[in-house]
């Protein structure tokens, strides 16, 4: 393989001028994302774990999620996980989730 073949480690963006080293923005093996919902009640805090479910599902049927609940200074707090097959689902799930 020529040095014209290779892959650059480092891409310069043409019109921004900002430079990327590939495996930064994509993480061989990141596929968990861990969230923390704080809410004055229960019932809130699940609603809105139930949102970012949903949209995990959207991405993948094969997300799995896990939640553990405990008392905050100002209500629930609740601590979730949603494991994803694979990096590149974990980031479409995260760019989702802007809109929630």
């Amino acid at each position: 393989m020529s040095v014209d073949e290779k892959v650059e480690l480092n891409e310069t963006c043409d019109s921004c001028g900002c430079f990327a080293e590939i495996g930064t923005i994509i993480g061989e093996g990141d596929d968990v994302m861990e969230l923390v919902i704080e809410a004055a009640a229960e019932a809130d805090a699940r609603e809105k774990f139930a949102a970012y479910e949903a949209l995990a599902k959207q991405v993948t049927a094969e997300a799995k999620s896990s939640s553990e609940l405990s008392q905050g200074p100002d209500g629930v707090i609740l601590k979730a996980r949603l494991q994803f097959t694979c990096t590149a689902e974990k980031l479409i799930f995260e760019m989702r989730a802007r809109s929630l």
